[in-house]
């Protein structure tokens, strides 16, 4: 039987945490070991957890992120794969068997990638990945590039990468592609990692029918206290700046030039739109770049032999990771 430990990451999740834990503690056809990493959470979530005797729960300041988190609950984790998930969140009982069961390592697949659907159940809203070509993506550390959540991919076809919010993988395989970046704040975490395993020939693939039901930012308007900024406003700068990070990390430097154009391209927009709270998050994101440049530069060093292996620009457009009429 596949054993598997699940990390979840919770800030005031107390609204969600009971459902969350009775489906994890449902689940069938696993070993479930439960780490939670609670983010100094202030209402009743330590309550609730109290009464899991069983759960191992640690510390860690909502502050350094999701990934951040994550990566602390792996030092409690002992099962051979983990799982990674939100707390605004609840399983099918079968989720995580049929996860396990796509992980082959002798095939080189790493990663498992379940549909996720809203909170009631009543809207399908990330299923397969794949990327298009198109003029101009803001959202995309490949500017020519962007990804369709969406498509109706088959069980075990491959994905280019699977969501952070919900997603499992081998534990050895973590620990080969050291772990997420926990300089990341939130948001393009998964691309960061996965070109990692795909330069190493790794692969993660789809699973329609392990089913997750996700309350999709349900933390974003919490506030970080010891930095006085909302989640969303320190989400921003986070997302933006990461963009850059992965092009910094794994492209050619010609690419690495077009990738920064995404900046000017994005004040423009809120410019033009008159987003005077985001044209002062976009000049944070300088400095968080540059905060962040010589850890970037020394880990571009380091990678620097996948890199001319696979160049990270070519993720984005290799037929396997390419949206095509049969994906639609």
């Amino acid at each position: 039987m596949p054993s598997v430990s699940v990390i979840v990451s919770n800030f005031n999740g107390a609204r969600f945490l009971p459902r969350l834990l009775e489906t994890l503690i449902g689940q069938r056809g696993v070993t479930v070991e439960i780490v939670v990493v609670d983010r100094c959470s202030t209402d009743e979530s330590l309550k609730i957890l109290a009464a899991h005797p069983a759960v191992k729960v640690i510390a860690e300041p909502p502050e350094t992120g999701l990934v951040s988190g994550y990566h602390a609950g792996t030092a409690a984790a002992s099962h051979e794969l983990l799982f990674f998930c939100n707390e605004d969140m609840w399983f099918d009982p079968d989720c995580l068997r049929l996860l396990a069961e796509r992980i082959d390592l002798t095939a080189r697949v790493c990663a498992a990638d379940p549909w996720q659907w809203s909170y009631d159940g009543s809207e399908w809203i990330h299923g397969g990945t794949r990327f298009f070509r198109t003029g101009w993506a803001l959202n995309s550390p490949h500017p020519r590039y962007a990804a369709d959540f969406n498509v109706p991919l088959e069980a075990g076809e491959p994905v280019p990468f699977p969501c952070a919010g919900a997603v499992m993988i081998h534990r050895d395989v973590y620990r080969e592609l050291g772990g997420w970046d926990t300089a990341f704040f939130l948001d393009h975490e998964d691309i960061d990692l996965f070109i990692r395993a795909w330069q190493r020939g790794w692969k993660a693939v789809q699973v329609p029918g392990a089913k997750v039901f996700h309350a999709v930012n349900a933390s974003s308007a919490q506030t970080l206290t010891r930095l006085n900024v909302s989640v969303g406003r320190r989400r921003y700068v986070s997302q933006r700046a990461n963009l850059t990070a992965i092009a910094m990390k794994y492209f050619s430097w010609r690419a690495v030039a077009l990738a920064a154009l995404v900046w000017p391209a994005v004040v423009l927009n809120n410019l033009v739109k008159f987003r005077g709270s985001f044209l002062c998050g976009d000049w944070e994101v300088l400095r968080e770049l540059w905060r962040r440049w010589p850890w970037l530069m020394a880990f571009r060093k380091a990678n620097s032999a996948y890199n001319r292996l696979r160049r990270g620009e070519d993720f984005f457009r290799i037929p396997e990771h390419r949206l095509t009429a049969r994906g639609r």
